[in-house]
């Protein structure tokens, strides 16, 4: 489900059948957590093979990767802002 979920969009591009479907998987996750079947960190470990598998690369790395507005002295690259509006964020279509 969590692949399926990643196929369809991301946290940032994404329309109204994605976020269904991405509280749908919540909550079959914590049903899961409260019957004692997964803990936290089994969901966690799915939902990473899932993004890995999707992107090929892991969710700390497409964070990092697409979010290049400050280094790792968290002083802003207004360098980022050089590209118009447009270019950087591309909607997906659909949404």
């Amino acid at each position: 489900m969590a692949e399926h979920l990643y196929r369809k969009g991301d946290s940032v591009s994404h329309n109204d059948d994605w976020e269904r479907q991405r509280i749908f998987l919540w909550g079959f996750s914590q049903a899961g957590k409260v019957i004692n079947l997964v803990s936290t960190e089994d969901i966690q470990r799915t939902i990473d093979r899932a993004h890995e598998r999707v992107y090929g690369e892991s969710r700390e790395s497409r964070i990092e990767r697409l979010n290049p507005i400050a280094d790792k002295g968290n002083i802003p690259d207004w360098g980022a802002f050089d590209s118009p509006t447009y270019e950087r964020a591309k909607p997906k279509s659909g949404n």
